[in-house]
């Protein structure tokens, strides 16, 4: 004799149901991945930022020097 148990049979509704969750929780992860990626970006970019003003002011010195050496050649007895 077999027992009278009750299998759940999901229906088509659950089955959306199911899919719907699993979509919105890739859609989360997927949100909260690219947050991070922007956060690393940004401070990628404000590295890059540095260093652009730091070589600006290496340039900026560079030819400050090499205008004083040209105008020490050129007039070697007003110095």
């Amino acid at each position: 004799m077999k027992p009278n148990i009750d299998h759940h049979k999901p229906n088509k509704k659950s089955y959306t149901i199911i899919v719907w969750g699993i979509f919105l929780i890739i859609l989360i992860a997927q949100i909260f991945w690219l947050s991070s990626e922007v956060e690393r970006l940004k401070t990628t970019i404000e590295q890059h930022e540095k260093n652009i003003e730091i070589n600006n002011q290496s340039i900026d010195g560079l030819q400050n020097y090499i205008l004083q050496e040209i105008r020490k050649k050129q007039n070697p007895k007003f110095i």
